[in-house]
């Protein structure tokens, strides 16, 4: 029973999900056949996304200098990191979701908060394809305008967000946690699942796996040993483990 309610409590989301849908199956089926449709899709379109965005994410942790985006993307860059952040984010392609794990692994490498929110949110709002899309059900005054108008709000927002949460508890809460692995599944938990590689093992299952027989330990995943390099905050957490 114990085990069970530590499996809901972890994956609370999931079970909430299936319970929603339970209901709604006895309530609607005509709805919860429809949902079931609408989810299939949305899963097939991650599929096809996804693993392009977790290699460019690899890549982006692996060969780009830390100090290159802590220059262009950190707390130093000023307003020219922050409209190179609003160029990134409105040249991206592809939905919302697939900018997370890019949007991480610029963080762990050294991005700013205000930067962070301000590439999510352009990602968001202000793509040059949605612009197009638009520009042309709408027309190009109303496009231009809320455009002109979103720039500085996602600018200012970004600001605000830094001010109100630090790098340093992000990290924190991201990387500090000491766990007690029980399965190949909690190890996968602290893991990227960006399966770059650097490592050594083909696919952070197999480090996982590694971990779990005590060839390696969790801090030897390279993404992992990058973050904790560029954040003094988990130097001193990752003594303390």
């Amino acid at each position: 029973m114990k085990k069970l309610k530590k499996v809901i409590k972890n994956n609370k989301l999931i079970f909430l999900s299936i319970l929603l849908y339970g209901i709604t199956f006895f309530v609607s089926p005509q709805v919860f056949f429809k949902s079931v449709e609408m989810t299939k899709v949305f899963l097939i379109q991650m599929v096809e996304i996804m693993p392009p965005i977790f290699i460019i994410s690899s890549l982006i942790m692996v060969w780009i200098p830390t100090e290159v985006i802590t220059k262009t993307f950190g707390n130093e860059s000023g307003f020219k990191g922050k409209l190179l952040s609003v160029l990134i984010g409105g040249f991206s392609a592809g939905p919302i979701y697939a900018a997370f794990p890019v949007a991480q692994a610029l963080f762990y490498k050294g991005a700013s908060v205000a930067n962070t929110v301000i590439i999510l949110s352009s990602w968001a709002v202000i793509k040059i394809v949605m612009f197009m899309v638009e520009s042309n059900f709408l027309g190009i005054t109303f496009a231009s305008t809320r455009y002109a108008l979103t720039i500085p709000i996602i600018i200012i927002m970004g600001y605000l967000m830094e001010r109100l949460v630090s790098r340093e508890d992000i990290l924190k809460e991201l990387n500090n946690k000491k766990v007690e692995y029980k399965s190949v599944k909690d190890v996968l938990r602290e893991l990227p699942n960006m399966n770059c590689g650097a490592c050594g093992y083909k696919s952070c299952q197999d480090f996982a796996e590694g971990v779990m027989r005590g060839e390696v330990v969790i801090d030897d995943c390279a993404i992992r040993k990058r973050a904790k390099k560029t954040s003094p905050v988990l130097k001193e957490s990752h003594q303390e483990e």
